[in-house]
């Protein structure tokens, strides 16, 4: 029974919190290879070679510094060119660097993760616990972490969600003493979460909406009191914003990164909506990642969609009859939930990616599970409720550290790309130029790579949009060599779109499936 203390369980969540933050670590301890691929992701790569041009002089670009890119995130890219501001433009030491920063940025967010918690659960329960064992379960959760780690803007997004929603809340609770300072304090953090992700444009026109309701039905405010009192902190946050739009519309044509509009490309309407249930229950059961055959299951989408459905109903429920302006924040940040799983699950492409764009609703999602797990287990154990709460947040993270600990077992951790980057690196010379469609892992360690599916690469995507494919793109670049996975060994034959001209200059020299590798060589 000791195991239903509140001590006791308070030393379980300090054991998970150090756990995940010497797991962040491990990368930078172990050093090489696990350095370069134990948590760095393909598009991690991009955004980190991008960092990298900027650090050494070559600008906002990709190969080599030859391509101007906006295929990233701005806030996130910029931090993470300091490592290689630091090191020179090393590589590895840029890459321990990268590593550093986001294992601060993601101790951070625990404690943002924490007070929003401890904001809304307080007038439920105001035990401490509570928001602790909600922050450790965002901390090591399998899925969270990963995101976290992942040489993008994951992590910091998050952290910038959960600071500027409590920021929200701050202001609202000050009613009629809020200043000008502590609007234009709110206004400047949207304009920052923007730079973290721009599609955080929801969160803060859902902020926006939310507080003119908010003055005008709790503050009794005048509509032209509120709108002259919302202009400032609106025009602040799209001054910090505007930089970056004003860059991308000159230079790439689009207020919207490259990136985005690759990824966008070629999609239908719903398309990947049925994957939304999957995603939507791991981040209310951050413990529980779900099997790639599961997520398409009938019955297992039916129930997970109904499940979070009555989790997030009695939710909103409980918090609205509790009052405070904590109903404003959560509604704010269900409204942006809503915005965001419209937005990737209906009209966006990748859909690979899905978990990793929904994952800043994850401290949301966690607070809702703990919140209904505590009213139902009132009502079910009385007297004994809170100590089965306890028992079962024991086990999620009993649970999260076991799965991630399976990780560490030797190849149980594959990048998936790096079989490409050990081939060029043995076959093609520094100078030589190499073409693929994947470039992330690749061009960060082959600086005179070309991007051919237009994430960074403006020319590609232009090509892509207009010709449906980047053949001739190819044929007139300085490209010497096309290496990706092995599908791209198809490009001669099946994959020329009748291009006889590829045909006749390309050439393949390696089509090996069992390492997923294809390398075309132009004759």
């Amino acid at each position: 029974m000791s195991l239903l203390k509140e001590r006791t369980v308070f030393l379980f969540i300090a054991a998970a919190l150090v756990f995940g933050a010497a797991y962040r670590l491990f990368p930078v301890i172990a050093g090489p290879p696990a350095l370069a691929q134990f948590f760095m992701t393909e598009d991690g790569y991009l955004m980190l070679t991008i960092a990298r041009n900027m650090a050494i002089g070559l600008g906002m670009s990709v190969s080599d510094g030859t391509i101007p890119s906006n295929g990233v995130q701005p806030l996130a890219t910029f931090l993470f060119a300091l490592p290689y501001l630091l090191t020179g433009g090393d590589k590895t030491g840029g890459l321990v660097g990268v590593h550093l920063i986001s294992v601060v940025i993601s101790v951070a967010a625990v404690f943002s993760v924490r007070a929003l918690a401890r904001d809304v659960l307080r007038p439920q329960d105001p035990s401490p616990l509570w928001p602790w064992l909600v922050a450790a379960l965002w901390f090591v959760s399998p899925l969270l972490l990963l995101h976290t780690m992942n040489g993008l803007e994951t992590g910091l997004y998050t952290l910038m969600v959960t600071v500027t929603l409590l920021l929200f809340g701050r202001l609202l609770a000050r009613g009629e003493a809020a200043t000008m300072r502590d609007r234009l304090i709110l206004g400047g953090a949207c304009g920052v979460t923007f730079l973290a992700r721009n599609d955080a444009v929801f969160l803060i026109t859902a902020i926006f909406a939310v507080w003119a309701v908010h003055d005008l039905v709790t503050l009794r405010r005048s509509l032209a009191d509120v709108v002259l009192r919302l202009i400032p902190p609106g025009l602040l946050s799209v001054a910090l914003a505007a930089p970056w739009l004003i860059n991308n519309y000159l230079n790439f044509g689009s207020i919207v990164p490259i990136s985005g509009a690759a990824e966008a490309r070629g999609t239908s309407f719903a398309a990947h909506a049925d994957l939304l249930p999957a995603k939507l229950f791991e981040l209310f059961f951050p413990m529980l990642p779900v099997p790639g055959a599961l997520e398409r299951n009938p019955v297992f989408m039916a129930v997970a969609l109904l499940l979070v459905a009555v989790i997030v109903l009695s939710f909103l429920v409980g918090v609205w009859r509790r009052g405070g302006v904590m109903r404003y924040v959560i509604g704010a940040y269900v409204l942006f939930a809503l915005a965001i799983c419209f937005y990737y699950g209906f009209t966006f492409g990748a859909p690979w990616f899905l978990s990793r764009y929904l994952s800043p609703l994850a401290p949301l999602a966690i607070i809702a599970s703990i919140s209904v797990l505590i009213g139902l287990a009132q009502r079910l154990a009385p007297g004994n409720g809170a100590a089965l709460v306890r028992l079962l947040g024991v086990a999620g993270l009993a649970l999260s550290v076991a799965l991630l600990a399976r990780f560490l077992v030797p190849g149980a951790r594959e990048q998936g790309h790096f079989q490409v980057v050990e081939w060029v690196q043995q076959n093609v010379a520094d100078e030589a130029w190499v073409g693929a469609i994947q470039t992330g892992t690749l061009g960060y360690w082959h600086d005179r790579t070309i991007n051919l599916d237009g994430k960074v690469n403006p020319d590609a995507l232009r090509a892509l949009q207009e010709e449906g494919n980047v053949l001739d793109y190819v044929l007139n670049s300085p490209i010497e060599y096309l290496a990706d996975w092995h599908g791209i060994a198809t490009w001669t034959t099946t994959g020329n779109m009748g291009n006889t001209a590829f045909s006749d200059s390309f050439e393949v020299v390696v089509e090996d499936p069992a390492r997923n590798l294809g390398v075309l060589k132009r004759k």
